[in-house]
């Protein structure tokens, strides 16, 4: 490629991931809880609603990275790109019609979402690797990272502002509506998106390639670590909203907020996370992560001592949860792509996602059977303070968090010097 196209093959990707960004953001910053709940939707139900994307991604990540080599990046991204959009849109037809359809096409729209997100994320980093010159890989992930979800932050507060004047199932249709029409204008930019890997035969079958990919040197044990730390993390942003929502009484404009300040603290998380793994390594960044998480679930159990307004305590906790989670995140990226081999690039990453996705899954499945089986007493004290049931989760969490201090040696950089890959600049 001539300078003219890789830089013009750069801005498409920046644009692609900016457009359609919103929408896997509205996930985790509290829109679409709000919106289930304003359809009444059952706390516990909406936690397993939300766990059916990563679900649909462990269980489709596999099998559409190895096609993607056989049959073409693009090819497999198209397809995954209107599976997202069609899944998005019946969320919106959901709230038009009688409630006892609600769950089921929520359900269906959330997983062929999470089946759309297979198809595209599991080959998006090998679509990309050739294009970005080696050089700048760093600053240009970062740049993309900042970008697209600086732009999910300020849609976010415009739609806070929105929902505060006018808060009626309308506004939230429309809400849903603007996301879904960024998500078809983002499948015209990923066109101009060049493949410059063309797809080749398959030497041998899935089966064959994966235990390949499984006999890398010490890559199997860090997904496990991976999936593992994310099974005991992925659910808690979910969970502080519920508490947000059935415990402190917040507003849903207010819950929507404070979810926004997790993509704030992820922002200023690729920052610190991209500086520390450049400057001291992952090896840092995973220990600075893991006793991180469970210092914020552990302080979240006890914000009732704060002695100001909670919504600010809470605010700052969900800040540096995103930070955290942020952070962990580069460094994942970063050891994967320094311990995959050149050869079946996106299943070796897709093993990655899968696992990681598979954790994320889980963790909003079980909590959401444990809340709705009654596992956990909804009245209960711990030092004198009120718990509920969801404290109950986070405590459970907090404490595996801690437990699995021992699965730090199953890191290759915790044991032995690893170089940082190229992901983790921010600027």
């Amino acid at each position: 490629m001539t300078e003219v196209e890789t830089k013009k093959a750069m801005r498409m990707i920046v644009l692609t991931a900016s457009i359609g960004g919103m929408s896997y953001l509205s996930f985790n910053n509290g829109l679409l809880i709000a919106y289930f709940s304003y359809l009444n939707i059952p706390s516990a139900t909406i936690l397993l609603l939300l766990a059916l994307m990563p679900l649909a991604q462990f269980v489709f990540m596999l099998p559409f990275s190895f096609l993607s080599d056989i049959l073409g990046k693009k090819f497999i991204g198209n397809i995954g790109l209107f599976s997202s959009l069609f899944g998005y849109v019946l969320l919106i037809i959901a709230s038009i019609l009688p409630e006892n359809f609600y769950t089921l096409l929520i359900g269906t729209g959330i997983v062929l979402f999470g089946i759309g997100s297979a198809m595209t994320l599991g080959n998006w980093f090998a679509l990309l690797h050739p294009i970005i010159p080696e050089k700048v890989r760093g600053r240009f992930f970062g740049r993309l990272r900042l970008t697209w979800q600086s732009i999910g932050i300020i849609l976010t507060f415009f739609f806070i502002y929105i929902l505060e004047q006018f808060p009626s199932l309308g506004i939230y249709q429309s809400i849903l509506i603007i996301i879904s029409i960024f998500m078809a204008i983002r499948i015209l930019f990923y066109q101009q998106i060049p493949e410059l890997e063309k797809p080749v035969p398959p030497k041998e079958s899935l089966f064959k390639t994966l235990m390949n990919v499984i006999a890398i040197p010490d890559y199997i044990s860090f997904c496990s670590y991976c999936f593992l730390l994310t099974l005991f993390t992925a659910a808690c942003p979910q969970i502080f909203n519920l508490i947000e929502k059935d415990v402190l009484s917040f507003s849903k404009t207010e819950i929507v907020f404070i979810g926004n300040l997790l993509i704030v603290g992820a922002l200023a998380g690729f920052v610190l996370g991209g500086r520390m793994v450049d400057k001291l390594g992952t090896k840092y960044v995973f220990m600075f992560c893991h006793f991180g998480f469970a210092a914020i679930l552990i302080m979240f159990l006890l914000r009732s001592l704060f002695p100001g307004e909670i919504i600010l305590f809470v605010g700052i906790l969900t800040l540096l949860f995103g930070l955290v989670q942020a952070a962990c995140g580069l460094a994942m990226t970063s050891e994967t792509l320094v311990l995959i081999p050149q050869e079946n690039k996106s299943l070796a990453t897709g093993l990655w996602f899968t696992l990681y996705s598979g954790g994320a899954g889980l963790s909003g499945f079980l909590s959401s059977k444990v809340l709705e089986l009654n596992l956990i007493n909804p009245d209960w004290s711990m030092f004198g303070l009120p718990m509920s049931s969801y404290d109950g989760l986070l405590l459970m969490f907090g404490t595996m968090v801690l437990l699995m201090t021992v699965t730090l040696g199953l890191i290759p950089s915790m044991v032995k010097k690893a170089p940082a890959a190229w992901i983790p600049q921010s600027t």
